[in-house]
């Protein structure tokens, strides 16, 4: 039994030592990277990292500039040859090699500059004329640059640098109201890198008189009359861009205006709107589409044998807004510069146009209130000072340009158009003429209530009915402003016009008024010497302002009753017989 026991013993001993505890797994080898980071300059280049691995790694990189070339994996270890191509961009660049072992992963990152280009220009002065304009430069530099210029009349734009390195500057300068040169700095930076560009402009040339013939009110009278008003075109403004078409009107064209001259108008306003067209100061450059849009609408009055006025029209409603300008000198200044700027352009595009070609400074400048606001009404001469000064800048920026310009037709509005404002406060600016070039530019819609009002007074004149006409003076309250303009201003030898009028269209019962109206009214401007624009926004639907008359796209009538309208508008400019007077058109009232 001893002898059994101790067996039994010896055995379970031995079976303990054969079955002992396990030996410990080796640890797992780390993931490693050395180095752990590579930067590259911009020549490129290859350069080697040491991957300690378990096991073979996956290696990659998504970055085509990066090229990556494995050496034989032995002993937990792999060596890896990086490539970057050149860099030949103007900006550093990045990029990561993946790296996934044996349950871990890495990310190395790549790192790449740029090539250190030395900053240059290749002009080192730029001059501009007294008209200004645009001129550019190039810089070469190693990233974008940064350019300013210390001369309030001279604009910086920088565009963005390309892959050669280069980057085109270009300068917008201001029209010189001033008889001082300019001179400045432009200054171009580029890290701590810096060169300047020296930039001057020509002082602006005194004025000289030139010698003209007398502007009468009959010269203006049998060249302007009666006239067209292309409305609501070229002035038709939508989220503060002029645009041709946006108040629904079809685009103009050469048969537009042979129609005009068929229908027997001796002339078209082309009421035109610059806003959204104006670059920013101080250079003011006019978009060369719409100024070359304009110009071939001008030229389509050439053809067609008509003379052809130009201004700036709803402008007043956005940069020629009076009301902020009037109390606000540095405003004030502002739109001057803006006014010369612009105007200087037209005049320049257009200077060898003969005389067949007017300008029109603006529309109906006015405060918002027509002349009957609190302010104009408190203070009228302050408003009145300002849109004097504008006018002479208008004049100075036409005449400075010479040609034909030095001569030109210029007509001048006063406050709102209103022939009463007119007179009361419009100061004529300072020509540079020998003799008078300048016209007195108004509006008459009157009476307002018949004309334009929303509802319209139905009726017009001495033999309407009392309850449904404005007054019983209806015809000497007419006579009686352009009687007014004729002494203030017709009777010293200086020409008006009348660059807006007209009546929205009237019902067919009451249709037969207008008609009156109409000649009534164009016989006594006639009779006056006034030459008369009727106002047509091509509006035949409904509301109080149907003043459609031809087709502006195709220059046809747009029905029967626009053309006995027109019909008798000339009639009442054209018929020489001696028994067609204002007295009797009056007696052959409906």
């Amino acid at each position: 039994m001893k002898l059994r026991f101790f067996t039994l013993t010896l055995f379970a001993a031995l079976l303990a030592l054969s079955c002992g505890d396990p030996e410990p797994a080796p640890a797992p080898v780390t993931l490693s990277a050395n180095p752990s980071s590579l930067n590259f300059d911009a020549s490129g280049g290859t350069l080697d990292i040491t991957i300690t691995s378990g096991i073979k790694p996956d290696i990659s990189c998504s970055d085509a500039w990066i090229k990556l070339t494995e050496g034989s994996y032995a002993s937990n270890s792999l060596k890896l040859s990086v490539t970057a191509q050149e860099n030949t961009g103007t900006a550093s660049r990045s990029t990561s090699i993946r790296i996934i072992g044996e349950k871990q992963s890495l990310m190395v990152s790549v790192t790449q500059g740029i090539p250190q280009v030395k900053l240059s220009v290749d002009k080192t002065s730029v001059s501009f004329d007294r008209f200004g304009g645009e001129a550019s430069f190039t810089v070469t530099s190693s990233v974008q640059p940064t350019v300013s210029s210390d001369a309030a009349w001279c604009g910086v734009e920088t565009g963005q640098i390309n892959s050669r390195h280069e980057t085109t500057v270009t300068l917008f300068a201001g029209a010189n109201r001033a008889s001082a040169a300019g001179n400045g700095t432009v200054t171009v930076k580029c890290g701590n890198e810096s060169v300047s560009v020296k930039i001057s402009r020509e002082a602006s040339a005194s004025i000289p008189t030139a010698s003209a013939e007398a502007l009468t009110p009959e010269m203006v009278f049998n060249a302007m009359g009666p006239g067209w008003n292309m409305g609501n075109h070229m002035d038709a403004i939508a989220n503060g861009v002029a645009a041709e078409t946006v108040w629904g009107n079809p685009k103009c064209t050469q048969s537009t205006f042979n129609g005009v001259k068929a229908a027997g108008f001796k002339a078209v306003r082309i009421c035109t709107t610059w806003e959204g067209h104006i670059g920013k100061a101080p250079g003011y450059r006019l978009d060369e589409k719409w100024l070359s849009r304009v110009e071939e609408i001008v030229g389509y009055a050439e053809k067609a044998g008509l003379v052809a006025i130009v201004n700036t029209h709803h402008d007043e409603s956005y940069w020629l807004d009076i009301a902020k300008a009037y109390n606000n000198t540095s405003q004030n200044e502002k739109v001057k510069e803006e006014i010369f700027n612009v105007w200087t352009q037209i005049a320049n595009r257009f200077k060898d146009k003969g005389e067949w070609l007017v300008f029109e400074s603006f529309n109906e400048i006015q405060d918002g209130g027509w002349g009957w606001s609190a302010a104009f009404q408190a203070d009228p001469e302050a408003q009145y000072k300002v849109l004097n000064e504008w006018n002479q800048v208008f004049v100075d920026a036409v005449r400075t340009t010479g040609g034909n310009n030095a001569t030109r037709w210029l007509g001048i509005p006063g406050y709102a158009a209103s022939p009463g404002f007119t007179i009361t406060g419009l100061v004529l600016p300072k020509d540079y003429t020998s003799a008078n070039r300048l016209i007195v530019a108004v509006h008459d819609y009157d009476p307002y209530n018949y004309t334009l009002a929303d509802p319209l007074v139905r009726q017009w004149g001495h033999t309407a009915d009392p309850a449904l006409r404005c007054s019983n003076t209806d015809e000497d309250n007419v006579v009686a402003v352009f009687d007014n303009l004729k002494k203030a201003y017709l009777s010293k030898d200086i020409p008006v016009y009348l660059g807006e009028m007209g009546c929205s269209r009237h019902s067919d019962a009451d249709f037969p008024y207008q008609k009156y109206y109409m000649e009534f009214f164009c016989k006594a401007a006639a009779e006056r010497l006034l030459p008369m624009y009727v106002w047509d926004n091509g509006a035949t639907g409904v509301g109080p302002e149907r003043h459609g008359y031809i087709d502006h796209g195709t220059g046809a009538f747009v029905d029967d009753k626009a053309k006995e309208l027109i019909g008798l508008m000339v009639k009442a400019v054209t018929t020489k017989d001696p028994e067609y007077t204002l007295e009797s058109v009056y007696n052959s009232a409906p």
